[in-house]
């Protein structure tokens, strides 16, 4: 795939400084090997600082490499990476746990430092702005300030810490997204990889569905365990029982996680149905759209059930006002179908939403709910602040225990009061504008308005999924994909407005764009990457 840089901008050519540079970078490589080797490291040790060097030397030489290979990672493997074991007491349960580097938490990392330094050098641009920087910016600040108030109300230092670096940090994936990702070509070799990661995933899921719980299992700790995956990721939700369904995982830590994964993805499928025009592209849309809802069903999420419901009514508006009828047609297909379930339910659905297990789980939220709405009329503002889960909180005179209920926006509600609620809607509703305002101005432009309809569906999905889970805020390689998708989004928009002839030079020049004829390469019915 090409980032539409030519061989000599993206190599050394020999006799070049970079040249140089690369020949002493080989060196030192080759010197720690020699110098390490004496000491007694573990070959795994010496293996991995080689391989991340090497790695690091790669992504200097092409950025563009790292945000691949960090999308495919946070797409596949969310999970997999290295542990390090710092004896950290979680204060709801009780155990003691590590700190945990996802491989796709380093390689963004990495990307960042190689971006950062060639800015130093003068060599990268950091100058990119975004309606969405507002939000982010924003979303920092309020961070900062609810982690302070969780420390004045005895909150967990080390939860506090946890919470912020694992969350409020990854917030630079926004800034390395929108200053290095300039062409419509770079965005649709990452789109396609996120596709193709997501179908294989999917394909996984099935396959454990087919081979029953035991062969997902043995699977996840034959293979996925020397990854690196903990054992507390890729197991069944509950089992397989009486009363309760076998949800499959694939790779990712929950079944939840997974539906709100495909839920984000999903909408890819289907509205580049519209850009790309060749038939095997289509056919091979479809077969990943069958694929993904087949897993989708079968994930038992019913948070990313009702999501799905919620993103194809949008569709069948969508459909209705650009006269693209096989939408609407689709969703009344869907209702159709969804009524039928309802009235003759299989038995999956039945212990989804009907067994002992599933009566339960809805009356524990509803308790859930109410403390949260009680721990919030306490703390109106700004909440309790970070590190309060496990903590012990007066309410009505009476100590009540808080924990993250399963909903985003009520348990951001409490922690961070109505002030951070309102800055965490605001990243949505910012980011649905821009793409929203590209897609509607964009009628001739197939890349543009399919890709921001995209983007504007899966953030639908995960907004609605969120009102019934916390996944959004505690699941990092959920986290860390959203932020990801917010700063391909914005780069979206900074293409439009880069390229809009309404838009004047002087506006246009602080973007950060790159701008490409719009040749046949990055047309409708262009081949995928």
């Amino acid at each position: 795939m090409s980032d539409g840089k030519t061989v000599g901008e993206r190599w050394p050519l020999p006799g070049t400084a970079a040249q140089k540079a690369m020949f002493i970078a080989v060196l030192v490589v080759l010197g720690l090997i020699a110098g390490l080797a004496p000491i007694g490291l573990p070959v795994k040790i010496i293996l991995g600082l080689v391989a991340g060097i090497g790695l690091f030397v790669l992504i200097y030489s092409n950025i563009q490499i790292g945000l691949i290979l960090f999308i495919a990672l946070n797409c596949t493997l969310p999970q997999a990476g290295l542990g390090w074991d710092v004896g950290m007491q979680v204060a709801v349960t009780g155990e003691t746990r590590g700190i945990h580097f996802n491989f796709h938490e380093i390689v963004i990392a990495m990307v960042f430092v190689a971006w950062i330094i060639q800015v130093f050098l003068k060599k990268a641009d950091w100058t990119a702005t975004s309606p969405m920087m507002i939000g982010i910016i924003l979303y920092v600040l309020d961070a900062i300030l609810t982690s302070f108030v969780g420390l004045l109300n005895s909150g967990s230092e080390l939860i506090v810490i946890f919470r912020f670096t694992r969350t409020v940090l990854f917030a630079y994936i926004f800034f390395v997204f929108i200053n290095n990702l300039k062409t419509r070509r770079q965005l649709k070799q990452l789109i396609v990889v996120v596709l193709i990661c997501a179908t294989l995933v999917a394909m996984f899921g099935l396959a454990q569905k087919v081979m029953g719980q035991s062969w997902a299992e043995m699977v996840s700790a034959k293979y996925l365990a020397k990854l690196g995956v903990p054992s507390t990721v890729n197991y069944v939700a509950g089992g397989e029982g009486e009363i309760q369904a076998f949800r499959i995982t694939s790779t990712f830590l929950h079944p939840n996680v997974l539906g709100a994964y495909l839920i984000l993805v999903l909408p890819f499928f289907i509205s580049l149905l519209w850009y790309y025009k060749e038939r095997w592209q289509r056919v091979l849309l479809l077969a990943g759209i069958a694929i993904n809802v087949v897993c989708l069903f079968y994930t038992g999420s019913r948070a990313s059930w009702v999501a799905g419901g919620a993103i194809a009514l949008l569709y069948g508006v969508f459909g209705f006002m650009d006269k693209r009828m096989v939408l609407v047609l689709g969703v009344v297909a869907l209702v159709v179908i969804v009524a039928v379930l309802a009235i003759f339910p299989p038995d999956f659905v039945k212990k989804r939403f009907s067994s002992p297990s599933a009566t339960y789980a809805a009356t524990a939220r509803i308790m859930q709910y109410q403390f949260a709405i009680d721990f919030f009329f306490e703390h109106p503002i700004l909440g309790i602040g970070f590190g309060m889960e496990g903590e012990y909180i007066k309410v009505n005179q009476i100590k009540m225990q808080w924990a993250a209920v399963e909903n985003a926006f009520l348990t951001y509600l409490v922690s961070a009061g109505l002030l951070g609620l309102s800055i965490f809607l605001l990243l949505f509703v910012i980011f649905w504008g821009m793409m929203l305002f590209t897609r509607n101005n964009s009628p001739d432009d197939p890349f543009l308005r399919f890709h921001a309809e995209a983007f504007l569906q899966g953030t639908v999905g995960i907004a609605v999924a969120s009102m019934f889970g916390a996944w959004l805020l505690f699941a990092i390689p959920m986290w860390t994909m959203f932020i990801a998708f917010l700063g391909m989004g914005s780069c979206l928009y900074n293409m439009y407005r880069e390229e809009s002839p309404a838009t004047s030079y002087a506006q246009r020049k602080p973007v950060g764009i790159s701008r490409q004829p719009r040749s046949s390469a990055d047309g409708a019915g262009a081949p995928a990457g």
